[in-house]
């Protein structure tokens, strides 16, 4: 009996020693941006070779805004991510493809095409993401955004930025990704506004 109570003892003392290690709490809410709509035109995503072409370059981004947090600012130069809400996606990649499906629809005679390789187009437009997040002081979302128009051979055409902030509808993760919609929208109607008289194509 002495032999079959050790094993006994040992495995009591694993299963106890299991039980104490800490649970995972719930899985984090994720958001996303949703399609832009692209009002009285018609998106024309199809590819045509007697139209010149757009690339949308992939945006660049902070380490923080490359990755699927929400962030809010805590101090002046402090981000803190939302710990129960995260992106589905990365901000940079849910950006770009909304872009690119709104600039399809609303610029017309233009292929707009996001960056793979060996695609190649008249122009480049580069953006670079440098704030996206709740400020805690002002309740607003925070927004600022470059854009560069670059020709095909590397020669700059035009540069934008926007410094901008949006309202919330609350002061949460939530809001902040609600926020970020209606901002997107006045954004790409905008862009597409600025970037068509240069688009010679």
């Amino acid at each position: 009996m002495k032999i079959l109570t050790w094993p006994m003892l040992l495995l009591l003392v694993l299963l106890t020693g299991c039980s104490i290690l800490p649970e995972k709490g719930p899985a984090p809410v994720q958001l996303q941006l949703m399609p832009v709509n692209t009002g009285e035109r018609t998106a024309e995503t199809i590819w045509s070779a007697q139209r010149g072409s757009l690339i949308l370059e992939m945006p660049k981004a902070t380490t923080a805004l490359s990755s699927r947090a929400l962030w809010y600012q805590t101090g002046q130069h402090q981000l803190t991510p939302f710990r129960d809400h995260i992106w589905t996606e990365p901000l940079p990649e849910q950006i770009e493809r909304i872009a690119a499906d709104y600039l399809s629809g609303q610029l017309e005679g233009v292929n707009v095409l996001t960056d793979q390789p060996g695609v190649e187009g008249n122009y480049r437009l580069r953006i670079n993401l440098h704030q996206w997040h709740l400020d805690q002081t002002s309740q607003r979302l925070l927004v600022v955004i470059h854009a560069d128009l670059i020709r095909a051979n590397g020669q700059p055409v035009v540069s934008w930025q926007w410094q901008q902030s949006e309202a919330l509808p609350e002061v949460s993760a939530q809001g902040l990704a609600a926020a970020g919609q209606v901002w997107l929208g006045k954004w790409l109607v905008e862009l597409g506004d600025r970037v068509e008289p240069y688009l010679e194509l």
